[in-house]
């Protein structure tokens, strides 16, 4: 597919030039603006010979400046791979094979399948792809404003762009997330869908416990898995939330709840999208029976073709998650492989255990990790966060409610939990703190 084939911004431009494209703060830009802005740095990348065959890495921030370069990189020829912020712009020469026959659109920095840092490359297939199978979850419309407070150098902060853009809808962009200011978007009308980590509808709660009026139609949640708690809690507050289970390889989403189905579906992250095949296989790579948990595939349009400096993908994305489908055919995702807590010869997965910790009324946040054992080869810690926490309480609550392998053996009581740049707790720094 050919990168002006999803220029959505010059599409949009041509029939609706003068609707909201951004707003930032009380600035506003028009789609005719953002496509003439775009234009321009389109020609001087160029005039700096930058085109096909160059990576342009950036720092994405949360303004102007940064969504005219993700718009204008692809009209250039560059493929695009935005960074945090305290990254500096230089241009690399990239391997077009890695395209798998096609050029890359852009590369994202994911930790991808068991841990290490790699470069994920997405082509305008996979993107196009992607956003059509968001719109026909989501419905999203040029009606819609979607706030975005989700870091541009994740895959679920640029999707945003796409997807609005696609739509002729208006991105409302937020300077970094900030709860109560957020909440006060969410609840006064000013926007109909956001994108979110639990961490981020957590603090939003906190700030602002509801009523939200009904105005809006779709607040996802995913990047980590977001408690049967949680859901409820936002849900109970007038927020209609929509876990969603994505990842960079698959250009964002794989399954969400579908709209108006979070209460029948809670639990799990609803069916897959249309044109994504979600498959369960054992370690041995055979397909798991419905109900048995087993490691997550994904195949589809929308699945990258691998990373940089890595041999074209061949097959379907083996991921590092493990999940199963219900009865229905609803996906349930347990949590990652290599978080799976294997002591004493039992598996744990993490999020259940959390999910039921946090349903403790004097407890705000959980989060589970293993952590090594000399007997048991590993056991379950819980760090956690509330009011008047006691440990012994904690404890001996939890052996109500949970099988005596998955009862944390350590406790750690903290005014907050550490956090990595996308909302997820940082769980390295709590057994760093454990081990120090």
């Amino acid at each position: 597919m050919a990168a002006d084939s999803i220029d959505w911004v010059k599409g949009q431009a041509a029939i609706r030039p003068d609707a909201a494209a951004l707003q930032i703060g009380g600035s506003v830009t028009t789609y005719r603006e953002l496509d003439e802005e775009a234009d321009e740095y389109a020609a001087e990348l160029t005039q700096r010979g930058v085109g096909r065959g160059h990576l342009l890495r950036f720092p994405a921030a949360f303004d102007r400046t940064s969504v005219v370069v993700i718009v204008a990189g692809p009209r250039a020829g560059a493929v695009i791979a935005p960074q945090p912020t305290y990254a500096s712009t230089h241009l690399d020469l990239i391997d077009e094979a890695s395209g798998g026959g096609e050029p890359a659109r852009v590369v994202l920095d994911t930790s991808g399948t068991g841990g290490r840092r790699r470069s994920c490359v997405l082509t305008s297939s996979n993107v196009a792809a992607a956003v059509a199978a968001s719109r026909g979850r989501l419905g999203n419309g040029s009606d819609d404003r979607w706030l975005l407070c989700l870091p541009l150098h994740h895959v679920a902060g640029v999707s945003i762009l796409w997807r609005s853009f696609e739509a002729g809808g208006t991105v409302v962009i937020e300077a970094g997330f900030d709860a109560g200011r957020v909440a006060r978007s969410l609840a006064e009308g000013s926007v109909t869908f956001t994108s979110l980590v639990p961490t981020m509808l957590y603090r939003i709660l906190r700030s602002h416990p509801g009523p939200y009026r009904n105005h809006l139609r779709g607040v996802l949640v995913g990047g980590a898995g977001a408690g049967a708690s949680l859901v409820r809690e936002a849900l109970d507050a007038g927020l209609p939330v929509l876990p969603t289970y994505g990842m960079t390889e698959a250009c964002s989403q794989v399954a969400t709840v579908a709209p108006g189905r979070a209460r029948q579906d809670l639990g799990t992250v609803g069916t897959p999208l249309d044109t994504m095949t979600v498959s369960i296989r054992s370690a041995q790579g055979e397909p798991c029976p419905a109900g048995t948990t087993g490691r997550i595939v994904v195949a589809g349009p929308a699945v990258s073709p691998g990373y940089l400096g890595e041999p074209r993908r061949t097959g379907v994305h083996v991921t590092g998650d493990l999940g199963h489908f219900d009865a229905e055919g609803r996906l349930v995702v347990v949590g990652r492989s290599d978080d799976m807590v294997i002591s004493g010869g039992e598996n744990v997965m993490p999020l259940a255990v959390a999910d039921v910790i946090e349903q403790n009324p004097a407890v705000h946040r959980c989060a589970v990790f293993g952590v090594p054992d000399p007997e048991w080869g590993q056991v379950v810690a819980a760090a956690v966060t509330g009011e008047a926490l006691d440990e012994q309480r904690l404890r001996a609550w939890a052996e109500l409610r949970l099988s005596p392998a998955e009862v944390p053996r350590v406790w750690l009581i903290k005014d907050d939990l550490p956090e990595l740049d996308t909302g997820k707790v940082d769980t390295d720094a709590l057994r760093a703190e454990l081990a120090g």
